[in-house]
């Protein structure tokens, strides 16, 4: 199994350019947001295509284990909330569906096992218990009062 480890990162000064075809397909995204909405949306990508860039991943080429290990590495070495990752993946997901739209890439690489796994990816942008965290889920249920 591959951990967090077996992925060796480049030192920043070797970070992968943005491609045309990248850039592209990041300008078409963000260009469905505006104001502060379009900020966040750009800071949250910037993370993930960081994270790509560290591991000298082309982003357009990603996978659903890439995904996976994305997300693992914002809970278990970034540490950020629940809330946090969901988000940040949330601007992932959309991102991929997007370039699937505009023809970038021919299928984006969450699977329905992926969309249980991570927050924000299923249609009815339900979230999972198991990545959501105790503070989203509903009050415990009890006998008839």
């Amino acid at each position: 199994m591959m951990t967090f480890t077996d992925l060796t990162s480049v030192p920043s000064d070797r970070l992968m350019p943005l491609t045309d075809q990248l850039r592209l397909a990041v300008a078409a995204y963000l260009a469905r947001f505006k104001g502060s909405s379009r900020e966040h949306t750009e800071s949250d990508l910037r993370c993930f295509l960081a994270w790509c860039a560290e591991r000298g991943l082309d982003p357009l080429a990603a996978r659903r284990v890439h995904l996976e290990l994305y997300i693992r590495w914002m809970q278990e070495i970034r540490r950020f909330k629940p809330s946090t990752i969901s988000r940040r993946f949330s601007v992932t997901a959309g991102f991929y569906k997007t370039c699937v739209i505009d023809g970038i890439v021919g299928h984006p690489p969450l699977s329905t096992s992926a969309a249980r796994l991570c927050p924000g990816v299923t249609d009815a942008g339900l979230h999972p218990p198991a990545i959501r965290g105790p503070a989203h889920r509903g009050p415990p249920v009890t006998g008839p009062m």
